[in-house]
């Protein structure tokens, strides 16, 4: 199945799960009312219609919203009936709390609670039957194309293989393979003449799209046929056959009115990328004013163990290898830099990367700073100015960068974070390539819902005061 068709059967999907919506939050309405005649004592009146219909306004996009930014409309569509389960109700409790605290903020006291779990465990069930069993007839909506390959007998093997999978094999027909004169058809592959017979093949044939296979062929050969799929109105694909993007994510654009391939792998969503902005923001934030007097107290201890300024300044790299001026509270005496050099025999870490347990430039104050992670809070200012993220790969020295290799230098297709899933997962007793490989899985799964996990087990993590 292409891709668009993914997308027509996630938005069909998500329109029939609006409409169960609706159904459920009427049977949960019903179950309430049964409910409070059931047990006065224990279930308020609320009396629905017509004073409290702008309910369904409030509900059904919500519970849409927090279903689709989960994924569970981007997911493959034949999933275990197990994994289906889990995905709605992993979405269908999040939709539950994300409700109730609209209803708090809003003062919506007068809607009972229990209609909204009622309606959750309604939803959940209606939402997963569909997708078990509704779905596969959903699929049938989906037309099964006529194909012809064009070009490369390598690709059209590879291709006819991919497409007789059995999860592809029901929504294409391969109709036949046109090489180029005197090339032989592989074997599998049903011959309907040769690409200078195209014209007469196109005219003869039923046919939905074209599958141009370029490899090794002139590109005026292939222009030329699909300037004439264009002009006779047959769908045109075109399989590039210089470039398979192994991790990179491919998107179609366009510039100076050609079609234009992305290759990106780093997250790319507007909206998601927004929120994530949007919560470091409001949570920095509120950080800042809450740890506000401990910060004070951090900063008078610093004055008083050793002279020097209280925060330390360092130039550090982040997405794209843009340089901004890191801070956190000094932990070293003044000029720990210049002694840095003095000490490399010492250094207890693989890489560019330069770690010491016992580093003898380290204040008394400092060395119980770098335990639990405080000197880090001053960081929540870089947040703020947009320099850091909350989450995101810790922010490297630019001498640092310098010697990375090509594939560890992928960590900068995201902003820097104050912390990270390495961080988590042992901090300083993983080695350098450890750090670098955790930092990739991080932007190959990133999620808000990766983000708030990270930041959950970063607060046990510090407790544990496994920093130095």
């Amino acid at each position: 199945m292409l891709m668009r068709s993914y997308r027509f059967q996630a938005e069909l999907a998500a329109l029939v799960d609006a409409a169960l919506m609706a159904v459920t939050l009427t049977a949960a309405l019903i179950t309430h009312k049964f409910l409070c005649w059931l047990f006065p004592d224990w279930f308020s009146t609320f009396d629905m219609f017509p004073a409290h219909a702008w309910i369904y306004v409030l509900i059904i996009p919500v519970w849409s919203f927090v279903l689709d930014y989960s994924g569970f409309y981007r997911q493959p569509i034949q999933l275990s009936h197990l994994r289906v389960w889990n995905q709605a109700a992993r979405g269908g409790v999040v939709s539950f709390v994300v409700l109730l605290g609209l209803l708090y903020v809003l003062k919506l006291h007068s809607i009972p609670r229990a209609i909204l779990t009622i309606h959750a465990i309604y939803t959940i069930a209606a939402i997963a039957l569909r997708a078990i069993y509704l779905q596969p007839l959903l699929l049938r909506l989906e037309p099964r194309r006529r194909l012809i390959l064009a070009g490369s007998a390598t690709q059209a093997v590879q291709l006819r293989d991919w497409l007789q999978e059995t999860k592809r094999a029901q929504f294409f027909d391969i109709i036949g393979f046109l090489p180029p004169a005197g090339a032989p058809v592989p074997e599998g592959l049903p011959p309907l003449g040769t690409l200078d017979d195209f014209s007469n093949i196109l005219h003869s044939t039923v046919v939905d799209a074209v599958v141009f296979l370029p490899y090794g062929l002139p590109s005026a050969v292939i222009e030329t046929r699909l300037r004439q799929c264009e002009t006779e109105g047959i769908e045109a694909w075109l399989l590039p056959n210089f470039l398979y993007a192994t991790e990179a994510r491919v998107s179609l654009d366009s510039m100076a009115n050609a079609p234009l391939l992305l290759f990106s792998t780093s997250p790319k969503s507007p909206w998601a990328l927004m929120i994530k902005r949007a919560l470091d923001i409001i949570l920095a934030a509120i950080a800042i004013v809450l740890l506000a007097p401990l910060m004070l107290g951090i900063a008078i201890a610093i004055r008083l163990s050793s002279p020097g300024p209280i925060l330390f300044r360092q130039r550090r790299s982040t997405i794209g290898g843009r340089t901004f001026d890191m801070y956190k509270f000094r932990t070293m005496i003044p000029d720990a830099e210049n002694l840095r050099e003095q000490l490399e025999d010492q250094n207890e870490q693989t890489g560019p990367v330069f770690k010491i347990k016992d580093d003898p430039r380290i204040i008394p104050v400092g060395r119980w700073l770098r335990r639990y992670s405080l000197d880090e809070l001053p960081q929540l200012w870089n947040v703020l100015k947009g320099d850091m993220a909350l989450v995101g790969p810790r922010p490297p020295i630019p001498a640092e960068v310098e010697k990375y290799e090509n594939w560890q230098r992928r960590r900068l297709s995201m902003r820097s974070g104050c912390t990270c899933l390495w961080q988590i997962s042992g901090r300083n007793e993983l080695d350098f390539d450890d750090w670098m490989r955790l930092d990739l899985k991080y932007i190959d799964t990133w999620s808000l819902r990766l983000d708030f996990i990270i930041l959950f087990k970063t607060f046990s993590a510090v407790l544990r005061g496994t920093g130095y």
